[in-house]
């Protein structure tokens, strides 16, 4: 399958006979379960590799799913792109638990394989930062975020020149609707309400994985141990926790409870 999406659906052609094909070819399991390559003797390093396989075969779909959605919102198609909108909040609501099975991997354990991991790092995953960049991050995250992300994958924000915060909030600006009013008038804009509430989902679950990921290295090595990629977890991890695609849609719950009477601090 090609990793450039289609946006209309196709017929896909006659379908092979069955002397062509299989559930293994289909998979092509061969070449996948062959990639999981164990360096060291350790028999608990294999849940490790599954895990970290598992979710960059997810980040790999939710990637191709970003790229369908984008051209979706910029031709008005709310209804296919609530659809997968909705889907990437299920795919990172299911990545989210991939760190409670790798808790099940003991501290003294992953401690006993840890430094033959020395130089690698989840920080080095293409794929997460891609999705990064795609919702939009890297309009967000900073100026060194941005200058990380150039140093380490030249030509990946330019990649996009239109990124998922920009498609969501272009469409926005195209209905002459504010935030505000399609959450308060959300049944006469069922499709917009349905659109920033995916949006929203899709941040809150980003949260979560952040969130329980620094919950896992803090179980595994805790947050004073420097990581095999060079860094501490209290100082990277925990700056992480500050990186949203919508804050605006954070932020509007201030809002809708301010429309309905609610006292509000000052930030």
């Amino acid at each position: 399958m090609s990793d450039s999406p289609q946006t209309d659906n196709k017929p896909v052609g006659a379908p092979p006979s069955a002397d062509q094909f299989s559930y293994i070819t289909h998979l092509q399991l061969d070449t996948l379960l062959s990639a999981m390559k164990p360096i060291t003797p350790h028999p608990e390093e294999h849940i490790f590799l599954t895990t970290h396989h598992a979710l960059e075969i997810w980040f790999k779909h939710v990637i191709y799913d970003l790229k369908r959605i984008i051209p979706m919102l910029e031709a008005d198609r709310l209804a296919e792109a609530n659809w997968l909108l909705k889907r990437l909040g299920e795919i990172m609501r299911l990545a989210d638990g991939h760190w409670t099975v790798l808790e099940t991997l003991s501290s003294p354990d992953f401690h006993e394989f840890r430094p033959y991991l020395t130089g690698a790092s989840g920080m080095q995953s293409r794929q997460f930062r891609e999705v990064e960049v795609i919702c939009g991050l890297c309009e967000l995250g900073g100026e060194n975020y941005v200058a990380s992300v150039r140093k380490a994958w030249p030509g990946m924000i330019e990649a996009y020149p239109v990124t998922l915060r920009q498609a969501f909030f272009n469409l926005i600006n195209r209905s002459e609707t504010s935030l505000l009013e399609i959450y308060d008038k959300r049944w006469q804009h069922p499709q917009l309400f349905a659109l920033a509430e995916n949006a929203m989902e899709l941040d809150r679950r980003f949260q979560s994985w952040r969130f329980n990921h620094i919950l896992m290295v803090r179980r595994q090595i805790g947050m004073r141990t420097k990581g095999t990629g060079g860094t501490f977890g209290r100082d990277y991890l925990s700056a992480t926790m500050g990186y949203l695609f919508f804050p605006e849609l954070w932020e509007l719950r201030h809002d809708i409870a301010a429309l309905h009477g609610g006292e509000i601090a000052k930030p």
